[in-house]
């Protein structure tokens, strides 16, 4: 199937498997005649109506689990999550807690969590299903249903495989795609570098300069911390412009993030999904988070010269490497 048919023939399955009551909410574009509803669907493409609508508040739905669709809600700024295993939750944050990263990082590490990090080592895409059981046994079901894990599993193999996940590229107002847009679907590891045993992690992606973090666990002093600090300072030194850390709590605010209004998230997705689609998460492996956090300091300028011009040139499977996908006749 071509990229421009799959998502013709997703719409339409989608669609067909509705039920009754979320296909009469889209009659006439689904609209309901309130000022927060209808601001709420000027933020849902056209393209996604035929199998998405609104729900309440910063809740949208829909009853597919397809990984298309849930790549494709990323490009437009929804956050996937599942209310059951029978439906989806996509979330557009009436504010989003947001931390910048360039121009002027506002990145903020404490020294407790400098001093600590080297303890543990950072990973990417090594230990996806053991991060999804630390996140169940530390937060229980919540929203990470199968269905979703499904989604995400099938999205994480496809960046693993092929590099990225290729998703349409749609103009608001417009149902024909004009170009792809690449997601990429990571897992984040962090270890104790002593014993090898997995201390924490997270489930997140990005779309063009924007890292997105889902949901995440620890399960050692410290390991929290220092895994946010290190990823923070990976994303720096791959390029990426924001840090996307969802709803806002304390932890998030002391890290640097700051509150934007939807509209301008969703704004700015729009812009680097496309200015920015070639930025690439990668770690090359398990490093040591301090060697990471330390990147960027006048005494390991010369350590990190050699390791970002290798990064450029390297791209091993596990970050995100680079099988040819296959036609769609092969």
């Amino acid at each position: 199937m071509t990229s421009s048919s799959a998502l013709s023939h997703l719409i339409h399955r989608v669609g067909s498997t509705m039920s009754n009551g979320m296909a009469s909410a889209l009659k006439n574009g689904g609209e309901v005649y309130n000022e927060e509803v209808d601001d709420a669907l000027a933020l849902l493409p056209r393209y996604l109506r035929v199998y998405v609508s609104h729900y309440h508040d910063d809740f949208y739905i829909a009853k597919s689990f397809d990984p298309r669709l849930v790549a494709q809600l990323m490009v437009e700024g929804f956050l996937p999550i599942a209310g059951s295993s029978r439906f989806l939750l996509p979330k557009l944050h009436l504010e989003r807690c947001v931390l910048q990263l360039s121009p002027d990082s506002k990145l903020h590490i404490s020294k407790s969590t400098r001093k600590k990090s080297k303890r543990f080592q950072l990973s990417l895409n090594e230990a996806f299903d053991d991060v999804v059981k630390g996140c169940h046994k530390q937060h229980g079901i919540n929203w990470l249903f199968p269905p979703i894990v499904s989604a995400f599993r099938a999205l994480q193999k496809e960046t693993i495989d092929y590099g990225d996940c290729q998703t349409q590229l749609v103009e608001n107002g417009s149902f024909q795609p004009s170009g792809t847009i690449p997601v990429r679907f990571y897992s984040v590891e962090i270890w104790n570098a002593e014993t090898g045993a997995l201390a924490g992690g997270e489930l997140g992606y990005t779309v063009g300069g924007i890292y997105s973090s889902l949901t995440g666990f620890t399960k050692e002093d410290a390991a929290g911390s220092v895994q946010l600090a290190a990823l923070g300072k990976l994303l720096l030194q791959c390029g990426f412009l924001r840090w996307d850390l969802g709803m806002e709590m304390e932890y998030k605010r002391q890290l640097g993030a700051e509150l934007i209004a939807r509209t301008d998230f969703v704004r700015e997705v729009h812009r680097t999904r496309v200015e920015n689609k070639d930025l690439v998460l990668r770690c090359n492996g398990r490093r040591n988070a301090k060697e990471i956090i330390d990147f960027d300091r006048p005494d390991n300028d010369a350590t990190n010269t050699k390791r970002r011009s290798g990064a450029k040139h390297e791209r091993t499977q596990k970050d995100g490497g680079a099988k040819k996908r296959p036609h769609k006749d092969e």
